[in-house]
């Protein structure tokens, strides 16, 4: 199944944000929460969207259809949603959606080459907004607490004017902060690397706080 082009992707993603400022109260929101960041940058380009505030996006039309929306969002056939069995007492399991192997067909090319290669206990792999495991019978799909995995965070900082000397001195600091806290999610949800940089342990990604440059 060919991947969707960031036309396609956009119009998902604009019914994501629309949704998402009226369900949060505050008609607006936080740039970084966006899952797909590649069409937020594309809406913002084409004036779908704006920030009203330094960090924030607000659709410049409301929603048409309150069911089209949610149909956007929640339709997300042939992935079965699952909650994992309590491991004790006051647990409250994360839902995750499940693929199983016969419908591996419908990954992105990307997804599927890493999953196969992938053990049981490997670190996710994330892919436009969404982490991969590699399970038993299938896939796991959840939403990317971050915005970014470590390389599309580089690749943003680069576009917004960081040097080359710049990136390899944090791409160390990253890599020693991803060694330290190795096995320490428990303990630990997210880390700052810097003033603009967060650590996400669950699933390997990062959030990026400033939108300073982005376009």
């Amino acid at each position: 199944m060919s991947e969707k082009s960031i036309a396609e992707r956009s119009v998902e993603t604009l019914k994501w944000i629309q949704r998402e400022q009226k369900a949060n109260g505050l008609g607006m929101v936080e740039f970084d929460k966006v899952p797909d960041q590649s069409a937020v940058r594309f809406l913002l380009r084409k004036g779908d969207i704006f920030e009203p505030q330094q960090g924030m996006i607000k659709s410049v039309t409301e929603l048409e259809s309150e069911d089209e929306a949610v149909d956007a969002v929640y339709d997300s056939s042939p992935w079965v949603w699952r909650t994992p069995k309590p491991k004790k007492k006051g647990d409250v399991p994360e839902p995750y959606q499940f693929l199983p192997y016969p419908d591996w067909s419908v990954l992105p090319s990307a997804v599927a080459e890493a999953l196969r290669g992938m053990g049981f206990s490997g670190a996710p792999f994330l892919y436009e907004g969404y982490s991969y495991r590699k399970m038993a019978g299938g896939a796991l799909r959840r939403k990317m607490i971050g915005a970014h995995s470590k390389e599309t965070l580089l690749a943003e900082l680069k576009l917004i004017g960081h040097t080359n000397e710049a990136l390899a001195e944090l791409e160390q600091k990253i890599q020693i902060t991803i060694d330290d806290c190795r096995g320490k999610s428990k303990e630990i949800t997210e880390v700052s690397i810097s003033a603009d940089i967060v650590y996400h342990l669950k699933d390997n990604s990062f959030s990026l706080k400033t939108l300073k440059n982005r376009l």
